[in-house]
């Protein structure tokens, strides 16, 4: 199907709807995962049962635009934007979920990292198409999103923070620490020197912690603002999983 370009230009543009796909609005549950097609409503992901584990990617779900909207926009549409990252792509890296791609040679599973370029930017590979998201089904002890900025106040883009962790024994077995923009940022020494720490975290550490994640945000190239934002939203994550408030 072809449609003429709204700007006046008058060369074809080429549309393909993929909503009429069953494959693409199936839901499918295992006991290691979660598999939803990438036409897949994020009103459908909310109306799924709360025994599942699906945060911080239902939370996130819940912070974007109105009911409505999330009654049309898809899973894949959120994750495949090409000029930045969107809300849900930060939660399901957090979550480290696998995207399954489909191009002329066949269809091939890759984790969602595979669709970032070096330079930290969105990478959706040309003449392919995304047909199901795949995500573990982990239980996380503490797991949030928190917006770094909207685009709806002017600023360039929107940007999210994404974490979850695990404990046991009162010791962090298992931390992910993702903001999403732009840019991503992951830092996995940083996350790597908070696991085997025991509850409750030193301020000292909270704060060096803090401080190391703005630095890498703005190696990433996130904006002043967004970086303290996201140094901010760690330390706060830190303090709520040992039931404090900063």
């Amino acid at each position: 199907m072809t449609k003429g370009d709204r700007s006046g230009d008058d060369r074809p543009v080429s549309i393909l709807d993929l909503h009429g796909i069953p494959e693409l609005t199936a839901v499918h549950r295992s006991d290691r995962f979660l598999e939803l097609g990438a036409c897949v409503t994020l009103s459908t992901i909310l109306s799924l049962p709360d025994s599942l584990a699906l945060d911080p990617l239902r939370e996130g779900i819940r912070s974007i635009a109105t009911a409505s909207v999330r009654n049309l926009a898809t899973i894949g549409g959120n994750v495949s934007a090409h000029d930045f990252f969107m809300t849900c792509f930060s939660a399901l890296a957090c979550m480290d979920a696998a995207v399954e791609l489909r191009d002329t040679t066949g269809a091939r599973w890759a984790g969602i990292h595979t669709l970032i370029g070096e330079d930290g930017r969105p990478a959706f590979p040309v003449s392919t198409i995304m047909t199901r998201i795949r995500i573990p089904s982990l239980h996380w002890d503490f797991a949030t999103i928190r917006r770094l900025g909207e685009q709806t106040r002017g600023e360039p883009c929107p940007a999210s923070f994404s974490a979850a962790a695990r404990v046991e024994k009162g010791t962090i077995m298992e931390l992910r620490l993702v903001a999403a923009g732009r840019t991503i940022v992951r830092d996995r020494s940083l996350e790597l020197s908070l696991i085997g720490q025991r509850l409750p975290l030193t301020p000292k550490l909270i704060e060096t912690a803090e401080a190391a994640a703005s630095v890498m945000a703005r190696e990433r190239e996130l904006d002043a603002v967004r970086a303290d934002r996201y140094g901010s939203a760690v330390a706060a994550f830190l303090y709520d999983m040992q039931g404090q408030s900063r």
